[in-house]
């Protein structure tokens, strides 16, 4: 028995770690600084390592599968219903659940290039297919609505990455929607924003409620410091709130 065939899937290789890095060079791992994972060099709030250290007797316990308490912050702070908060196992947990609540074999998802590994990674784990468009650096890898509408197909999901990464372009809100103006009815717009607290531009979460075609990816992996509890969260439409049941991996 062998497993189906991968051929098509790129393993996502990371940033090697300092310990590995100061073995190899024989250097003292103290004088290192590791960027290659753009992990935040602060770390986290003394107030997360408290609340960490309160709940360390409870790690023998499952998670709450809906995430009630977190949910309800989160969509507090954005001013949406709970059920539009998806929280998910980091920011490529999202992805997958988006794929699994979107894509029928045989489906295409449209990704920028260079662009995050992952989002061709989940749809083809989900039996899709890929298409790309390209940012150019002789334009200083810009964002625009044409860029990605040249490329555009008809393709189930679009990404857009506002700050792009690892460039840190931008899309404003006006150039997103009319991405998702210009695609059609059953193409869903994901707009990446793990990079969000970086940059000036405002979120565009206040289109999901406006819309039933644009969903935004968050993260506590990047400014909040918190890469290794593997936090993220999608805010979806309302329309796609009962998939979250559907889509979820237990206890993730």
């Amino acid at each position: 028995m062998h497993p189906r065939d991968l051929s098509d899937h790129s393993p996502y290789v990371p940033g090697r770690g300092v310990e590995e890095v100061a073995r190899d060079r024989g250097l003292d791992p103290d004088d290192l600084i590791k960027l290659s994972s753009n992990e935040n060099p602060h770390g986290p709030s003394p107030a997360a390592v408290e609340a960490i250290r309160e709940h360390a007797d409870r790690v023998h316990q499952y998670p709450k599968s809906s995430h009630t308490d977190l949910t309800a912050k989160l969509a507090e702070k954005w001013d949406v219903a709970p059920e539009q908060v998806w929280v998910s196992p980091g920011a490529d947990g999202s992805i997958d659940y988006l794929s699994r609540a979107t894509l029928s074999p045989g489906d295409e998802v449209l990704v920028p290039s260079p662009g995050f590994a992952y989002y061709a990674m989940s749809a083809r784990y989900h039996h899709g297919e890929v298409a790309e468009y390209e940012l150019d650096p002789a334009d200083g890898f810009a964002q625009d609505a044409e860029t990605v509408l040249s490329a555009y197909g008809g393709e189930r999901i679009v990404y857009v990455t506002s700050p792009h990464n690892p460039t840190g372009s931008t899309m404003s809100l006006a150039a997103i929607e009319t991405v998702a103006d210009a695609t059609a009815p059953e193409t869903l717009v994901v707009v990446d924003e793990a990079y969000g607290e970086f940059a000036e531009t405002d979120s565009a979460i206040p289109l999901v409620d406006e819309r039933d075609d644009v969903a935004v990816l968050r993260t506590f992996s990047k400014a909040y410091g918190l890469a290794g509890l593997r936090i993220g969260y999608s805010v979806v439409p309302e329309e796609w709130g009962e998939a979250y049941a559907r889509v979820n991996t237990p206890f993730a």
